[in-house]
């Protein structure tokens, strides 16, 4: 096991620097640079899981005394937030050497323009989809490994579905109000909402989750989805809900005027 977790790191750095060797072909994946793309999806994740699998092989298998349960949390907590800070720089790096390759091949190129296909269209949908999807791990976890909640009573059970539904408007009312009206943003987002709810409707028919506190994960998921992918059906055609919208915008947000990040496309 430790000669296998030592060649990871080994194998990855040799492929890295190879890869660096073809940064200039103009490759691109979402308009990144491949070989940023690489680094920072492929390459920086899995530098990050073998650390955390090292470490953890280090705390429970070579050191003389035992860590416990909270011991081990702690040290995970700080590995993993100095790990995120790293992550969040080898991000900046990406994106910044994309703008650069992209002025080394082109002097005329628009970065601000590609900086805002960034900012109002990728970004947001990366956001709002892996925020479901992390949402939507939580609940089948919880289905597959049922909460040991014994003392619960059916009032706080009721309790926390209620605030799951409330909070279905609000968690579309977010998503909307990321809406910078470049492409069919919300249309895409409405479908996204929709595709987790089916996921959450198979999984009630496969899986049978109890209707209880012990699935209490899943069915507040689901209630969520429920009432966001409801109000996703007919919020923004009455005049009241874009009035609400408005209120809680920033000023300028929205306000893209010589901006269309699809118009290269429309023209083809």
């Amino acid at each position: 096991m430790k000669y296998f977790l030592l060649l990871i790191p080994l194998f990855t750095s040799l492929f890295g620097v190879a890869l660096y060797k073809i940064q200039d072909k103009r490759i691109e994946i979402f308009r990144l640079d491949f070989v940023q793309f690489v680094y920072m999806f492929l390459l920086a994740p899995t530098m990050y899981v073998w650390l955390k699998s090292f470490l953890f092989y280090i705390l429970r298998n070579e050191l003389e005394f035992r860590l416990s349960v909270t011991d081990l949390f702690v040290v995970d907590t700080t590995f993993s937030v100095l790990a995120f800070i790293v992550m969040a720089a080898i991000a900046m790096h990406t994106l910044t050497k994309t703008f650069w390759l992209k002025r080394h091949h082109d002097p005329e190129f628009d970065i601000y323009h590609l900086s805002e296909y960034f900012h109002l269209w990728w970004t947001h949908i990366v956001i709002w989809g892996g925020a479901m999807l992390l949402a939507t791990f939580v609940s089948i976890s919880n289905v597959l490994i049922p909460f040991q909640i014994v003392a619960a009573t059916k009032l706080q059970f009721y309790s926390l579905l209620t605030i799951g539904l409330i909070l279905g408007p609000l968690t579309f009312f977010a998503i909307w109000m990321s809406d910078a009206k470049q492409g069919n943003f919300m249309r895409l987002m409405k479908l996204i909402l929709a595709v987790f709810l089916l996921v959450h409707v198979l999984v009630y028919f496969v899986l049978d989750p109890v209707f209880n506190m012990t699935n209490a994960g899943y069915w507040f998921v689901f209630a969520n989805f429920f009432s966001a992918t409801l109000c996703a059906s007919f919020f923004e055609r009455y005049e009241k809900t874009n009035r609400l919208l408005n209120f809680f915008i920033h000023i300028g947000w929205g306000d893209n005027k010589g901006i269309d990040l699809f118009a290269g496309k429309k023209k083809k």
